[in-house]
Formats: structure tokens, sequence, C-alpha cells
């Protein structure tokens, strides 16, 4: 292949020059690349945000992980497996953030996880707000495949993100911040297993709110939680008008 990066095997020996090549080449070679399911798509220098080798599995083997801009929100995780010289397989995944935040081994045992933020509201149904509600997912590497494995990683929780969201829905300047920050706490309350109605009362008060951040929070939370259609749908159909109304008052302001 024209980059060069497809002739070499990717391990420790190679390491050097892998990590030699620049972002135009790296495109160049995953263009190149055929076959691949679950590919980020066409890409330019421009869009890719980082990108590093390295060995997810702790076995000598390098993996290729690239970051792209997708859409005005998030980023866009690639994890390229070279699977025989010049053949790719890829897995991708939306809600990564910086590789060094992303890719962590969180259990020492030599294997990488990944942390990412996926949304908590059905994706695209967030109406515009001060922060698209989302939560820190953890995978974990599982026969060359990253599967979502949060709940066997309490530990990260405990200790990384559950105290500062305490100490954030403490200092939240309003009440739509709070509702948001409160929503992600007890979706991993409800991941973990410690309480798995975690938020069920805050969204029957949320859901008799007329403000569309509090009624879009009780119905993530209905929609997550199930068994509660009803509630979920008469919470839906306030929405739009609350948002019109918020709209206008601020217009009117």
């Amino acid at each position: 292949m024209g980059s060069g990066i497809g002739s070499l095997a990717w391990n420790q020996a190679n390491l050097q020059t892998l990590r030699s090549f620049d972002k135009a080449a790296i495109v160049k070679f995953i263009d190149e690349s055929s076959g691949m399911e679950g590919r980020l798509g066409a890409l330019t220098p421009q869009e890719v945000g980082e990108f590093e080798w390295v060995d997810l599995a702790g076995d000598g083997k390098y993996e290729l992980a690239l970051t792209a801009s997708s859409g005005p929100c998030c980023m866009a995780l690639g994890i390229y497996t070279q699977t025989r010289a010049g053949k790719l397989s890829v897995q991708s995944f939306l809600g990564a953030g910086q590789l060094s935040k992303t890719i962590r081994d969180l259990n020492g045992d030599g294997k990488m996880e990944l942390i990412l933020w996926p949304e908590i509201a059905q994706p695209g149904t967030w109406a515009p707000s001060i922060a698209d509600p989302r939560w820190p997912a953890v995978y974990r590497l599982e026969k060359g495949k990253y599967i979502e494995a949060s709940r066997d990683f309490p530990n990260f929780y405990d200790t990384e993100i559950l105290p500062k969201l305490k100490a954030d829905i403490s200092n939240a300047r309003n009440n739509d911040v709070r509702a948001i920050l409160t929503l992600e706490r007890d979706k991993i309350l409800r991941v973990l297993g410690r309480d798995p109605m975690a938020g069920l009362n805050r969204a029957y008060q949320w859901m008799n709110s007329d403000d569309s951040q509090l009624l879009q929070c009780a119905v993530a939370t209905f929609r997550d939680i199930g068994g509660h259609d009803r509630e979920m749908r008469e919470a839906q159909q306030k929405i739009g008008p609350a948002f019109r109304h918020e709209i206008a008052a601020r217009k009117g302001g």
C-alpha cells in the first residue's frame, strides 16, 4: 500500500516507524483498506482528532486508536486491528474524549479498557439545553472485541465519578444543571445494580414541571427504567409547549 503502513507488522519492533506516520498517511492507509465493517467512513486529516498506536491486549500487538469529529457535540473512536498485512478490522464508538482519558487500564491487568460517554437520552431527541446528558460507560476487551462492562468496574465509579458528581450536584447553579447531573448519577447507580429504580421518584416530580429540561430528564429516566410508557408519553407531550414557552419568554425578556 502506498502509505507503507500496511506492509508493516504492528508490533513492538516496528513501533517507532509506525509512530513516524502523520495524519495524512494514516487517513490514506484507512481509505485504501477495504472490506472493513463498522468503519468511521471517509476521513480527511482535518477531521482526525488524535491517533495513537496502543497495545490494547498487552500481547505485543498494536492497534491504531483514532478519534474523529462526529457532529458538533462529540467525537467518534475507531479501533483498527491488523488482521494480516494490509487488512484491517475496526470497531467504532461514539462519545470519545481525549485518548489518554478514553483508553486506560482500570484494573491493572495489562489490558486496556475504553471509557466512552454515550447519551443517556434516546440519541437525537434532546432539545437544545445546557448540556447533552451523557454518562461514562466502561468497555472491556473480550476475544478481540470491546463489550460494555461498566458493572464490572465499580471502583472506577466510586473513586473517580460518583464523588465528583455528588459535589457538582451540590454546587449546581440551577435546577436544569442539577437535574442533568442527577440523571447521570442515577444512570450509574442503575447500571451498577445498586438501585435499579434510581431516579424514578424524581422522574415523577420532573414530569409535573413546566421546565422542558426537567421533562426531558423524566422521559429519559422512564425509558431507561422501563415499564412506564404512559408516564413517558405524558411527559413527552409537555416538552414541546414548555420549550416554546421558554423561547418566547427569553425573547420577551
